[in-house]
Order: C-alpha cells, then structure tokens, then sequence
C-alpha cells in the first residue's frame, strides 16, 4: 500500500495548514495570473526558507524558493509579501508577518513575537502554535509569558510618560518631598538679617 502523507485538518485556500511529512507550513498563495498563478507557498523548517509550488494527492511538490536571510519565519513570511509577484497571506503568514513588525516595534524578541502573535493575535491554540512553531509546548508557554510581561512593562512606561504634570505636582506627592526635605533641615541654622 503506498505511503498517505499526513496532512492537518485544517484547511485554507483548499491547501491544509500543515504537511507535518514535510514539516511544511502554509504561509499563503500566489494569486497573478502568470505561470505563478495558484502555486502554494509553504515555509519549510529544515530548510529555513519558503518554497512555492503545487499541492497535488496530498502532497506538497515545491518549484521555487523565496531565499531568506533570516532563518526567521516572519522574516522569510516578509520576504514572501514583498516578492515580485502578487500573493496572498494564510492566516499564519498574516500572523507571522504581525509578528515580524511585533519584534521590530516591540521589545519583544522574534520569537517571544511569532508566539504571541500566534496565540493572542490570531487565535490559534497552543498546540497549533508549537506545531506551526516547530517548538514544544513549554516554549509556547514561556515565550507567551515572557511577552506578555515584556508588553505590560512598555505599556506602564508610556501611561507613565502620559501623566500631566499635575499629577506629578499632586499636592500628596509633594507633601512626600516636603517632609523628607524637613528631615534633613536642621533648626539651628538661620538666615542673617
């Protein structure tokens, strides 16, 4: 009997999400109306790079390649959006290109961003994200974590940087400065007339 390739369930454009065989990501299509027209783009993990081709009996037969410079999957997913040809992204693609501008925004690393755009952007569940990812489940975990904090960090710096100044000058604060600089003033000192 020959070999089933497995595929995911899931499904967009008619094209599954994943070819876990080929350890294969789907990141979008080509829509021009060239010889590119209807191909495939799938993000392949042991190679780093995005190659574009047809998906035929449940499998993924690649014909060109996007090169990355960046083993990245958002920085390959940009390289993509930015070809020469007319594409469109998969939900993945859109959430790994988010992500690509999340870790040149953000404070957050590359990875901490893929995963948080994964799970809190688009909706994808933590499975899904450590099977897009190619990590395990803990890593979803500690990347999605360490965001988060990273992201509440930045947004108490910048509500910080947005106080008034009154509120800064709030007559409590200034109480707090005022008795402070009393306690260190010494009573024996005054002025001369």
């Amino acid at each position: 009997m020959p070999h089933q390739p497995t595929v995911s369930d899931e499904t967009e454009f008619g094209l599954p999400h994943r070819l876990p065989d080929q350890d294969a990501v789907l990141i979008g299509r080509v829509v021009s109306n060239d010889e590119f027209g209807g191909l495939a783009a799938y993000y392949i993990h042991g190679r780093g790079n995005i190659l574009i081709g047809r998906y035929e009996n449940r499998e993924f037969i690649p014909e060109y390649t996007i090169e990355c410079e960046s083993r990245l999957m958002s920085a390959c997913v940009r390289e993509f959006s930015r070809a020469d040809i007319e594409t469109e992204l998969s939900g993945i693609g859109n959430a790994l290109l988010q992500a690509w501008h999340f870790g040149d925004l953000t404070p957050l690393s590359h990875k901490q961003a893929h995963v948080y755009a994964l799970r809190e952007k688009a909706g994808f569940g933590r499975d899904e994200t450590a099977a897009i990812l190619n990590i395990s489940l803990s890593t979803v975990d500690t990347h999605l974590q360490r965001a988060k904090e990273k992201l509440a960090a930045a947004e108490n710096l910048v509500q910080f940087v947005r106080m008034d100044s009154e509120e800064l000058t709030d007559p409590e604060f200034s109480d707090e400065g005022r008795a402070s600089d009393e306690a260190n003033s010494s009573s024996d000192i005054t002025p001369l007339s």
